[in-house]
């Protein structure tokens, strides 16, 4: 299938590296391409279905690690920080993916049409297959790119035939997060979002469970189910990245990234930095001087 979906799409593939991802006439589909291997870089979820149809990507989300090869995909259903790979990528065979936003909303109209499912904690990103009625599904969404003047009247038809597939996949209780109606999975979802927000500010656990109405121990146990990270190590963990977004824009020095994401130690910053990059603050910000 997804040679299949490859075809569908192959208009879009871009044969240079690191090319940017290319819009497709389908609302929110996107194609990535590039002809190189990368190194690991970081970056943060939306709610999204990835599916690799060449190449292989290697993803780390808290403690999971995903390698998705030529028909594999997954899902995220919130903001969630990762690390991403490219690797076994060359320029006659180029790494090719499709990553589809998801409508929410469509989403949860197409979960209340559906049998009630009892909510579980799972990890808010979960893989799978390019296969079976999902592999379908998604072959007859792309396959609108050879006829786009359908695609505003099936457009839509298709993509909730995919959301009611992925929903009946093993992906489908990290998506059902997005619409759960007791509100157990936005409580935590709530915390994540002030830990991104108020990066600056340091946190005291019982007081961020509480105001999301959780106690401390049931906080600390979802949070990591969910997120795969303490709530101290996700806060370090988007720390560090907006802190990398700062010194490879060339604009703030490495003491000024530290103190700008809450950390009071310059030398602290510094070797959580090369913990987490594999590289000094130093050497990306002179990096980000070189290339200017």
């Amino acid at each position: 299938m997804a040679s299949r979906v490859l075809a569908e799409v192959a208009p879009f593939v871009a044969y240079q590296p690191d090319a940017p991802g290319l819009a497709t006439p389908i609302p929110r589909l996107t194609v990535w391409s590039s002809t190189r291997p990368t190194p690991p870089a970081q970056a943060t979820f939306c709610p999204v279905f990835y599916a690799v149809l060449q190449g292989t990507k290697a993803l780390t989300v808290g403690g999971n690690r995903f390698e998705l090869t030529s028909g594999d995909c997954a899902a995220a259903s919130f903001g969630l920080p990762f690390t991403s790979q490219l690797v076994e990528v060359s320029h006659t065979a180029p790494y090719v993916a499709t990553c589809l936003q998801l409508d929410t909303a469509l989403l949860i109209r197409v979960m209340l049409d559906m049998p009630k499912r009892e909510d579980r904690w799972v990890c808010s990103a979960a893989g799978g297959k390019l296969d079976g009625a999902v592999g379908e599904a998604f072959i007859r969404l792309v396959g609108l790119l050879s006829s786009p003047d359908d695609i505003p009247v099936l457009g839509a038809h298709h993509e909730a035939e995919l959301y009611y597939r992925l929903l009946q996949s093993s992906m489908g209780d990290t998506l059902r997060q997005l619409g759960q109606g007791n509100g157990r999975i936005r409580q935590i979802q709530t915390a994540a979002n002030w830990l991104c927000a108020n990066l600056d500010s340091p946190f005291v656990g019982a007081d961020l469970a509480a105001s999301v109405g959780m106690s401390l121990t049931s906080f600390h146990r979802h949070f990591k189910v969910v997120t795969g990270y303490s709530p101290i190590a996700f806060q370090r963990h988007v720390r560090l990245l907006e802190a990398r977004k700062m010194l490879m824009s060339g604009s703030i020095n490495v003491s000024g990234a530290a103190y700008a994401v809450g950390y009071l130690s310059t030398s602290q910053f510094s070797r959580e930095y090369k913990r987490m990059f594999g590289t000094p603050p130093l050497a990306d910000l002179a990096s980000a001087h070189a290339a200017v």
